[in-house]
């Protein structure tokens, strides 16, 4: 039997889309110009033409299994090829928030949750393929900054970047060794000597596989043995002199490439089908080389073979470590702290699954009635300060960005071990041999750039989990939506944002701090990431107005000018430094225009009152004369920008009126006690009768060490407002912003 008809208000479909729609099998909202042509900025493109096909002769006769259209052949249907590759590069599971009932039939019910977008990314690597970025990436939130910026002052170099869409990747050329390289592959011991403490610098905070001595004394006698040459160990020694050379200078580049193949061809046929402690080391050092190579494509790939092997070994359980001789146990635990840094890391500036996790890994405890992180019990090897902000990491990267969703209460919840953190870091760092040994006068350059890298993490995690917040402040003031301030809500959402660019700007402190540090490794891809993504927090910022209240240009400029020096050797620091200089252009031209505006503003309220002699100049050549009893507001009214304020409203809604009353009657014909303060000449209050004797009363005073009520906060001291009535109704914030939903989500609820 036939489907009974829908009711005309209970209709999900609407009867017609535009071509645009059509053709990219968008669901369009009926309206010319649509939803989503405006959100492109294509409105003169949404056109709708009935019984539009290109290709319906052919699927009259179709059945459902026909074949799905390519990319190939969206770029021949299409007339704008760009259309189609954005179609393809910014995938979307419905096209749609994810509706739910809850939702259709309480429209209460989007002030507790907000509708997320099903959303994936795709980029062109440096061989043209596509892959996939997720949404704590940076070039995630750069893209996201682009849709922003672009609704904010328009097409711009940020914009319109050719790059885009493209993931900066390098391919290595295929040399072959020269005679003298296969001749002598191993290095003099001077030479073996001085790449060694090139990589002790360069993986200080990051890996730590090896003791220091230790490594050291064993490649040196292995560099003076000449019959170690393929053992188990060689691949390990090439590979550390292979980060080394990478490190230490542009030059070394061949020679770097060299080792690292070498190491690489030895360790793939000696550990691939054998898990052992070696096996994570040689993969672990090859990950290493290749993120500082800027070949992340790669590294993800080869560090899921650690971390499979690690898993084989048990390695991520503590209470199995326990069981080894403490020399074995120390070396256990040495790799597993360095697949999770290294897993982390990728998992964070790629967007990807973690592949490794503390969780009933037999040091951290969980709530399994209710399958969350709470009542964190951190024991055992997670004393190091390294290993609990690798933890902080994970919840960041499982319960923000994979539920694409954030509540105040989850801030709440993870700043606990942020203090937590922050209370044990002198022990965590005696954990980590990062603490400055008893008796020096000042920590160790390798000391210096590991504790570098911690604290790089530490504000990183915090602009992850932070990020969001600020993503939906900049969207409200760019979009001019109404806020209450006296909220609590929009208090502690001013608040996290704050967080966001504090966090930013101390990692431009201490990047600048270790650029100019003498001696240090040419490539250092942590820093170079935590400055670029401070940059992009601080840009984008700046379209928020934050620039009124945070040096965010000089910071800006600042993290340029660490990119300049690390992209001399660095190609991932160039790109960087190319989106950096573009956003901060765009910056400067929303400051321009907002700098203009405001003025304007001022100007035409001077005018309201005073009038404006040079526009009734320019006017009285006109073909329709000016008369001499008009009010300003009536002379200067072409002028008047669209969103003029109140006061021009005030005159406007008085000359429709008909009441030609002069504007300073209506500014000033106010009761005496609110005219506002009489002045003398030279700028003080004046006052009349008994109290004119103190010509300057005492202001005041503020008792700055007044504290908020202490029910209005948390009961751990966090400052974060725990009103049951607010944690309540708070909102959860999407982690993409408004521009990427492609439909409105209160539409839901009218349809």
């Amino acid at each position: 039997m036939p489907r009974p008809r829908v009711k005309d208000e209970d209709r999900k479909r609407v009867a017609r889309a535009c071509d645009t729609c059509k053709r990219r099998k968008e669901k369009c909202d009926g309206q010319q110009p649509c939803l989503l042509c405006k959100r492109r900025c294509r409105e003169t493109e949404c056109v709708f033409t009935e019984a539009y096909s290109k290709r319906g002769s052919q699927r009259q006769g179709s059945t459902a299994s026909s074949h799905p259209i390519t990319l190939k052949d969206a770029l021949n249907e299409s007339n704008d090829a760009e259309i189609a590759i954005e179609s393809l590069l910014t995938l979307s599971g419905s096209r749609s928030a994810p509706k739910s009932p809850q939702y259709d039939r309480d429209p209460d019910a989007l002030i507790s949750r907000a509708p997320v977008p099903k959303l994936a990314r795709l980029l062109r690597d440096g061989r043209g393929k596509f892959i996939f970025v997720g949404d704590s990436s940076n070039l995630a939130f750069v893209q996201n900054i682009r849709r922003l910026v672009k609704a904010e002052i328009g097409e711009c170099q940020l914009t319109s970047d050719p790059l885009r869409h493209a993931m900066c990747e390098v391919i290595p050329p295929h040399k072959a060794p020269t005679p003298a390289q296969s001749q002598h592959p191993k290095p003099s011991l001077a030479e073996a000597q001085d790449l060694i403490k090139h990589y002790l610098l360069a993986s200080s905070g990051v890996i730590d596989l090896f003791d220091p001595d230790d490594i050291s004394q064993h490649l040196c006698a292995w560099t003076q043995d000449p019959t170690a040459e393929t053992d188990f160990n060689s691949s390990i020694y090439y590979l550390v002199m292979a980060i080394g050379a990478l490190t230490r200078d542009a030059t070394d580049l061949d020679q770097a490439e060299f080792y690292f193949s070498r190491g690489r061809e030895i360790g793939v046929s000696s550990f691939l089908e054998d898990p052992s402690v070696l096996t994570i080391q040689a993969y672990a050092l090859i990950t290493f080389y290749m993120l500082s190579a800027v070949r992340r494509n790669g590294a993800f790939m080869l560090l899921g073979i650690a971390v499979r092997a690690a898993y084989a070994l048990g390695l991520h359980r503590s209470d199995i470590s326990n069981l080894f001789e403490p020399r074995e146990r120390l070396a256990r635990e040495r790799v597993w702290k360095s697949l999770r840094v290294l897993d982390l890391y990728m998992s964070g500036s790629l967007g990807r699954p973690p592949a490794t996790s503390e969780v009933d890994g037999g040091s951290v405890s969980w709530n399994r009635s209710t399958r969350d992180y709470e009542d964190i019990q951190m024991n055992g090897r997670n004393t190091s300060a390294t290993l609990r902000i690798c933890f902080i990491f994970e919840r960041i990267l499982n319960e923000v960005y994979c539920r694409r969703e954030v509540s105040v209460q989850l801030v709440e919840s993870i700043s606990r071990q942020y203090r937590d953190w922050t209370m044990q870091l002198p022990a965590g760092l005696q954990a980590d041999s990062l603490d400055q040994k008893g008796g020096s006068t000042a920590p160790t350059l390798r000391q210096t750039l590991g504790i570098a890298h911690l604290k790089g993490a530490y504000y990183w995690s915090i602009i992850l989990l932070t990020r969001p917040f600020l993503i939906f402040k900049v969207s409200s003031k760019i979009k001019g939506r109404s806020e209450d301030e006296d909220s609590a809500g929009n208090s502690v959402t001013m608040t996290l944002s704050e967080a966001c660019i504090d966090a930013a700007l101390r990692s431009i402190e201490i990047a600048t701090d270790i650029v100019h540090t003498p001696g240090v490794p040419k490539r250092l891809f942590m820093i170079t990431n935590s400055t670029f993504i401070s940059a992009m927090v601080i840009g984008f910022a700046i379209f928020g107005d934050f620039d009124k209240s945070f040096p965010l240009l000089s910071s800006i400029t600042q993290a340029e000018a660490i990119l300049t020096i690390m992209a001399k050797d660095d190609m991932s620091a160039r790109r960087h430094y190319e989106i950096t200089s573009y956003l901060r252009l765009a910056a400067i031209e929303h400051i321009r225009r907002r700098d203009q505006m405001q003025m304007q503003r001022r100007r035409q309220d001077i005018h309201n009152i005073f009038g404006d002699p040079i526009n009734k100049t320019n006017g009285a050549g006109s073909s329709k004369a000016t008369s001499g009893n008009q009010t300003p507001s009536q002379i200067s009214a072409p002028e008047v920008a669209p969103n003029h304020n109140s006061t021009t409203a005030l005159f406007d809604a008085t000359e429709e009126s008909g009441d030609s009353a002069p504007p300073w009657q209506l500014r000033f014909d106010m009761p005496a006690e609110s005219r506002g303060p009489v002045l003398t000449t030279s700028g003080v209050l004046a006052y009349n009768g008994e109290e004119s004797a103190d010509p300057i009363p005492p202001l005041p005073r503020t008792d700055f060490g007044q504290m908020p009520e202490a029910d209005y906060l948390s009961p751990d001291g966090s400052g974060i407002p725990s009103l049951p009535s607010y944690t309540e109704e708070f909102p959860l914030f999407s982690l993409m912003t408004e521009f990427d939903q492609l439909q409105d989500p209160f539409s839901m609820v009218r349809s």
